[in-house]
C-alpha cells in the first residue's frame, strides 16, 4: 500500500476503486488489532447520515490516540488532521488513503487555507458531486483540536461550520470502571496508557450518531455561533459541562507549559486595543491610579469574565478577549487580577528597572514583600516562563531583572533585588478539569 504508484498520495481527485477498496481493507485491520488489544465491545447507536445529508461528521470529545477505533468503525472518511501525522511511518501513507485535509500548525497561513479547502470540499460532498463515477466521501473532524480527558467539551474551532451546511454530531464515550484511555497535556506518557489499556480485560466503546444539525440563518451568518450551538447539543447527549477554552490556551494553562507574549500581543491587536480605558490612561502609572482608587481595589483587583468584559468595553462573544482572558487565568479560577493584565500589557514599553518599580507599587502590601503568587503573576507572561520555572525562581530568591536583560538567567547578577516572602504556594486548580489526569494517578 505505501507504492506511490499504486497509490498515489498526492492526487487531489476522488478516491479510485484501488483507493476506496485499500482504505476499507485498512480500516478492517485496524479495527481487528484493537479487538486483540481488548477493545472487544464496540456499541453504535443512531444511523450514520449520508454525504448528501451531512457532509461533514462532527466528532467529539476527542480523548486518545485511540481514538482511530471510531474513526475506522464509521468508515474512516476523510479527516481534517494536523500535518506532522504524515511523517509517521507507515501511518502517514495509510492516513493519505483517506484524502485528508491537512494543517500545518506552524505555518499562518495553513489554517485559512485548510478552512478553504474543507469548504469547498463539503460542497463537493453535499452536491453529490463524482468524479470518475466515485462519490466524495464525507468530512470528519475532531472541533476541539486537542485531546482531553471527556470531562468537558472545550470550544470548538469555527472551520467545520464555515462551510454553512449541515453536519451531524457524533458523540463518543469509553464507558469503563477505569479511564485508560484519556492522553491530555499534563496526563499520563502514551506508552504507558498503552501498556494499561492492553493489561485491561475489556474496554468499551460508544459511538452515538446524534441528528442532522441544519444551521438557521443566524447561525450561517456567524461560524462561532454554530459551533456553540452545535457543541450544546453534544453536550447535553454526553451529560457533560461545556468550557470556552481553547487548545491554544494549553500551553499557559498548564505548570511547565510557557506562553509566547508576541501571542498575547497579536490578540491585543486584533481587538484593536490601544492599551488603555479612557483617554487618561495612557501609561502604567495612570493606569495604576485609576485601578487603585476604583471598585477592584476592595476585591483585590479579581474580576470575572463578565466584569472584564464590561471593564473594557468590548462586546461578550469576542474570541481573541476570551482568548486573553483565558490566558491570564492560569491558575484556572475563572478570575483574573488586573495588576496582571497591564504589567503584561506595558512590559514592553519599559526597561526592567522601571518595570521592577511598578510591580513593587502593585503587589507590595506589607513591607515590600512579594507572594509566590504574585511573584509568578510578575514574571510569567512577560518572561515568557512557566509556573513551574517562576516557582524555581521564587525558591532561589534570587535578585531578578537586569537593566541589559531582558530574560531571566541563573547565571546573572541581577542589579536591582525584589524582596519575597516565604509564603506557602497556594492551591490552584490547574491544569484546568478536562486537561488533568483521571483514575491512573491522583493530582
Amino acid at each position: 500500500l505505501q507504492l506511490k504508484p499504486f497509490v498515489n498520495v498526492d492526487s487531489y481527485f476522488v478516491d479510485s476503486l484501488f483507493r476506496r477498496t485499500s482504505k476499507d481493507i485498512v480500516a478492517q485491520l485496524i479495527i481487528m488489532s484493537h479487538f486483540m488489544m481488548g477493545f472487544h465491545r464496540v456499541k453504535v447507536k443512531g444511523r450514520r447520515a449520508l454525504p448528501t445529508e451531512a457532509p461533514i461528521l462532527v466528532i467529539a470529545p476527542h480523548s486518545s490516540f485511540f481514538d482511530t477505533l471510531p474513526f475506522c468503525c464509521i468508515g474512516a472518511p476523510s479527516v481534517v488532521g494536523k500535518k506532522s501525522l504524515m511523517k509517521i511511518p507507515f501511518f502517514g501513507k495509510l492516513l493519505s488513503l483517506t484524502k485528508p485535509i491537512l494543517v500545518d500548525r506552524n505555518e499562518k497561513g495553513s489554517r485559512s487555507s485548510a478552512a478553504h479547502e474543507l469548504k469547498q470540499r463539503a460542497n463537493l460532498v453535499f452536491n453529490g458531486a463524482k468524479n470518475n463515477g466515485m462519490q466524495w466521501p464525507q468530512i470528519a473532524i475532531f472541533p476541539e483540536g486537542t485531546c482531553t480527558n471527556r470531562s468537558q467539551l472545550i470550544s470548538f474551532k469555527p472551520g467545520a461550520f464555515m462551510a454553512q451546511l449541515p453536519v451531524q454530531p457524533v458523540c463518543l464515550r469509553w464507558p469503563n470502571k477505569y479511564d485508560f484511555v484519556s492522553w491530555t497535556w499534563e496526563g499520563t506518557a502514551p506508552l504507558k496508557l498503552f501498556w494499561l489499556s492492553v493489561c485491561q480485560l475489556q474496554t468499551n466503546l460508544e459511538i452515538e450518531f446524534l441528528p442532522v444539525y441544519v444551521p438557521n440563518e443566524a447561525e450561517k451568518g456567524d461560524a462561532n455561533l454554530y459551533a456553540r450551538n452545535v457543541r450544546a447539543v453534544m453536550a447535553r447527549c454526553l451529560q457533560i459541562p461545556t468550557d470556552d477554552y481553547y487548545v491554544e490556551d494549553a500551553r499557559y494553562l498548564t505548570l511547565h507549559g510557557k506562553g509566547k507574549l508576541e501571542e498575547f500581543f497579536d490578540l491585543l491587536n486584533r481587538l484593536n486595543m490601544s492599551l488603555s480605558v479612557g483617554e487618561d490612561l495612557h501609561s502604567l502609572q495612570a493606569v495604576w491610579n485609576y485601578l487603585r482608587h476604583s471598585e477592584f481595589s476592595a476585591k483585590h483587583f479579581a474580576v470575572t469574565y463578565n466584569e472584564f468584559q464590561s471593564y473594557l468595553h468590548f462586546p461578550k462573544d469576542q474570541i481573541s478577549l476570551r482568548r486573553v482572558f483565558n490566558i491570564m487565568d492560569w491558575q484556572c479560577r475563572r478570575r483574573i487580577d488586573l495588576r496582571e493584565f497591564w504589567l503584561a500589557c506595558f512590559s514592553k514599553k519599559y526597561t526592567s528597572p522601571i518595570y521592577l518599580d511598578y510591580c513593587q507599587k502593585m503587589f507590595s502590601t506589607t513591607v515590600e514583600c512579594l507572594s509566590e503568587v504574585d511573584f509568578v503573576k510578575i514574571v510569567r507572561l512577560p518572561y515568557e516562563l512557566s509556573v513551574a520555572e517562576a516557582r524555581q525562581l521564587y525558591e532561589r530568591r534570587k535578585r531578578f531583572f537586569s537593566s541589559q536583560e531582558r530574560i531571566p538567567s541563573s547565571d546573572v547578577d541581577f542589579q536591582k533585588p525584589m524582596i519575597v516572602e516565604r509564603k506557602k504556594f497556594s492551591s490552584f486548580n490547574f491544569p484546568p478539569i478536562f486537561l488533568r489526569r483521571r483514575c491512573i494517578e491522583v493530582y
